[in-house]
């Protein structure tokens, strides 16, 4: 009797997506993920309730991390490829992160809190690009080429379970316990990051470079005017279609509210209902990257964003959201899942500088979108961000739609 397989069968010793360096990736991230999860959401609530600072002030402060983490993640994700070793510089940045949820957990103060969170809590986030583009690392040297995608969708799937609990775990423990308690475990989980490194992930061996006539190694060539244009279209993609999605994360709570006259505690049921349903969208983007381009897949996440703003934007009930987020699923399991891949495969070998392209897209979208929410809303309300939200992801799919991977334009010049 046959039986239909979803995915192949791996054995789980010999496949590189599943030995024991990939599962200390797998294990590294999703706590880097869970870190961010404790400390992110709940910090707006932090510098309101908890210091007493006016709305400007907040977003003052979460304009300064956007800021910051794009800088930093575009100097370091391109300096970080010519380390022989990424390790050390994860734990420095955890170590900063450590001490960054320190002062937080025991200041008060405005001013040391926001200059804290711009170069301290910032530069921490560094960890994350940094764990991912040791992966890609790893990708690129065991990882059979055709598999890298789903290899890339596993990693990412390690946030999606983070988030999955915890911003709720976040909350509580701000809530029973106080800030001191919920910052005081992100040290701790930031202290395990850093002494795992190590532990969990061996030294890579060196890529093969090529070399000159005199054994030297060569720097790598630099990537094509056709292969810029590309890069500066997906980042231009990727940061409306990240900025939609903050800009759906920042008015559906006011809506829910203000519009429907619904609590809005529900959002986060309706967001851990999405991070649920987007791990077995991303490990199926992974498995069929090999048969269809990978900006087509992209693309079909675009075409269910635009149903989801479309559902929110007429839906009336709260079942009618929940239903909706079989959409969202798709829309961010799809794109987190396979983003990173697109920029990988125009930058070869640039795994740092990859990473960072593609981290700084969300920095981006996140700092894009709050401006325009504040705009829109101020005027025309929050209910008409997500016209907006359906106008800006019409224009990211046509972006797309103007990429060319590498094989093509060398399809193209030939």
């Amino acid at each position: 009797m046959m039986r239909f397989r979803l995915f192949p069968a791996v054995n789980s010793v010999s496949s590189p997506l599943f030995r024991p360096i990939a599962l200390g990736l797998y294990l590294l991230f999703f706590t880097a993920g869970v870190v961010g999860a404790l400390v992110l959401p709940t910090f707006s609530l932090f510098l309101a309730k908890e210091i007493g600072v006016r709305p400007l002030l907040v977003g003052l402060a979460f304009a300064g991390i956007a800021l910051a983490s794009i800088a930093y993640n575009h100097w370091l994700g391109h300096w970080s490829d010519k380390l022989v070793d990424r390790r050390p510089l994860v734990v420095f940045c955890c170590l900063l992160g450590t001490l960054a949820c320190v002062i937080f957990a025991l200041s008060r103060n405005y001013w040391l809190v926001a200059f804290t969170a711009f170069f301290l809590l910032s530069l921490s986030m560094v960890s994350f690009s940094q764990i991912m583009a040791y992966s890609l690392d790893y990708a690129e040297a065991e990882v059979p080429v055709e598999r890298i995608p789903l290899f890339n969708a596993i990693m990412r799937a390690q946030i999606a379970f983070a988030w999955v609990a915890g911003p709720p775990a976040g909350f509580l423990l701000a809530t029973y316990f106080g800030f001191d308690v919920s910052y005081g475990i992100a040290a701790i989980l930031y202290v395990f990051v850093a002494a795992a490194s190590f532990k969990l992930l061996p030294r890579l061996p060196k890529k093969n470079k090529p070399v000159n006539a005199a054994g030297e190694q060569l720097a790598l060539s630099p990537l094509s005017p056709m292969i810029k244009q590309s890069l500066w279209l997906c980042a231009i993609a990727f940061s409306l279609m990240w900025g939609v999605n903050n800009a759906y994360l920042i008015s559906l709570p006011i809506h829910l509210k203000d519009n429907l006259h619904i609590e809005a505690q529900w959002m986060g049921w309706v967001m851990g209902t999405t991070a649920a349903l987007e791990v077995p969208f991303m490990l199926l983007a992974g498995h069929y990257a090999s048969r269809f381009r990978l900006i087509n897949l992209i693309r079909c996440a675009g075409v269910a964003a635009l149903l989801l703003y479309v559902g929110v934007y007429f839906a009336s009930e709260l079942w009618h959201l929940f239903v909706l987020q079989i959409f969202n699923a798709i829309f961010i399991g799809v794109l987190a899942g396979l983003g990173v891949s697109v920029i990988q495969d125009l930058m070869p070998g640039r795994s740092g500088g990859a990473s960072a392209l593609y981290t700084n897209t969300t920095h981006v979208g996140n700092l894009l979108s709050s401006l325009m929410v504040g705009l829109v809303a101020d005027y025309y309300g929050y209910h008409q961000v997500f016209v907006v939200n359906i106008l800006l992801v019409f224009v990211a799919i046509w972006v797309f739609g103007k990429v060319k991977s590498p094989r093509e334009l060398a399809a193209t010049s030939s």
